[in-house]
């Protein structure tokens, strides 16, 4: 049995003539009687009753038309699924950010623009630092991922450029430093500092040492964190300075004060990264959408 043999049945059972059914399946009607004839007698029932001017479901017609116009149906739903995977809109994508990119509108905006635009696809979001989102890219736990510091010795890797962040200092507002109009590398000499853990964000981490010790400054670091959030806390009772990627002041607590050190320029890219090799028709989507908000 062919499913063209169903589309005939369901189209002579609700033309109830043959010659009708024919002329709409655009086939000739001694056809369409012969492919009829021959799928009862596959099933080895009579499906119509033949009358002098057309035809009639049987009682076993109409009990196979319930079940034929089911499949026929089914197969349409399996046809537009197939079609919509295949332009990428179901299916899952495993996009990955960290606390300093979800400062940036464009990556809850490209979330939202998403879900709204592709409702079928679960957006799944890991919330990750930039190190460990280029190890779940390559090992094909993530799609894409927000994050700062690309490995640029990397050619497997592709990417989209979001926005420009500096680093900035944070301390206690009462401490003598945040009364100050400018502020130096020098004057920041022998201060506790409270960093990110060099393992979760080794090229940013070496890059901002390196900026210190060339403007004279060897931090004192005295405790290191894997969030920025215990790291504001530190810093709101006293225990010690940082250095956060363009922090949101209206987010800090009262008693963090956010202040620009005039010699120390870390320059960070927010990019959207993802791996060469994933061809995945929702990943590309997701990438037109991030590109048309930044372009926006």
């Amino acid at each position: 049995m062919e499913l063209r043999h169903l589309r005939y049945f369901v189209m002579a059972a609700q033309e109830e003539n043959f010659h009708r059914a024919a002329r709409k399946l655009h086939v000739v009607q001694p056809a369409l009687s012969r492919q009829i004839r021959l799928l009862e007698e596959e099933l080895d029932v009579t499906l119509f009753e033949r009358l002098p001017h057309g035809v009639r479901l049987s009682d076993s017609g109409k009990v196979f038309l319930d079940g034929a116009l089911k499949i026929l149906a089914s197969v349409e739903s399996l046809i537009a699924e197939a079609k919509r995977a295949e332009k990428g809109q179901v299916g899952t994508l495993r996009i990955g950010f960290n606390e300093a990119s979800a400062r940036s509108p464009i990556v809850p905006g490209s979330f939202n623009a998403f879900r709204r635009d592709y409702p079928d696809v679960e957006l799944s979001l890991t919330l990750a630092k930039s190190q460990a989102q280029l190890a779940a890219l390559r090992e094909d736990k993530l799609d894409a991922g927000f994050l700062f510091d690309r490995d640029v010795t990397d050619s497997n890797l592709k990417y989209l450029r979001i926005r420009q962040a500096e680093r900035f200092l944070v301390l206690p507002k009462a401490h003598p430093l945040a009364a100050r109009r400018r502020i130096k590398l020098a004057d920041l000499a022998g201060e506790p500092f409270i960093l990110m853990a060099r393992s979760n964000q080794t090229v940013g981490f070496d890059r901002l040492m390196a900026a210190c010790i060339a403007g004279g400054l060897s931090p004192r670091i005295i405790q290191e964190a894997s969030d920025e959030q215990t790291i504001v806390h530190l810093v709101s009772v006293g225990m010690g300075l940082s250095f956060l990627i363009s922090p949101d002041e209206k987010r800090l607590p009262d008693e963090v004060a956010v202040r620009k050190v005039t010699d120390l320029s870390v320059k960070m890219d927010l990019e959207l990264v993802w791996m060469k090799s994933n061809h995945s028709r929702a990943l590309t989507l997701f990438v037109e959408t991030v590109k048309a908000l930044k372009d926006s």
